[in-house]
């Protein structure tokens, strides 16, 4: 009974969190939005950089988290990364690549997940940063 509680405390907490989420791959877009919904949250899609810079900036503080791609087409995600930070210094970000790269740290993400990645792994990163104790 209490686990059913905990469910339903996290189902209320999360309704009024949004994830932005980029990506140029749009299977891998859908996959990501897919899990975000699927722990309660709601979310968004960006096709590139320049797509998440626009959409974060239009959101005005409704964007709780913000997941980017690391290479993608117009502003990869480490650029777009430090563009969102100039809008908002305490944006929470997450990068994600198919590979390790040293310099995704310039960016100072909240997280770095490799695409290979299992939903237990980004559920677990993803609620660390929304949802602490």
């Amino acid at each position: 009974m209490e686990h059913l509680q905990e469910e339903s405390d996290l189902k209320v907490r999360s309704n009024a969190i949004k994830v932005l989420i980029a990506d140029d791959d749009p299977m891998f877009l859908d996959t990501i939005t897919q899990q975000v919904q699927a722990m309660g949250f709601a979310s968004q899609q960006a096709k590139d950089g320049w797509e998440a810079v626009e959409t974060f900036q239009e959101g005005a503080g409704s964007i709780s988290l913000v997941i980017l791609d690391v290479e993608m087409p117009r502003l990869g995600g480490i650029d777009a990364a430090l563009k969102i930070r100039e809008l908002d210094p305490a944006a929470k970000v997450i990068l994600c690549s198919g590979n390790t790269r040293a310099d995704v740290w310039k960016a100072k993400p909240n997280g770095f997940i490799l695409k290979s990645f299992l939903f237990i792994d980004l559920r677990r990163v993803v609620q660390t940063l929304l949802l602490p104790v």
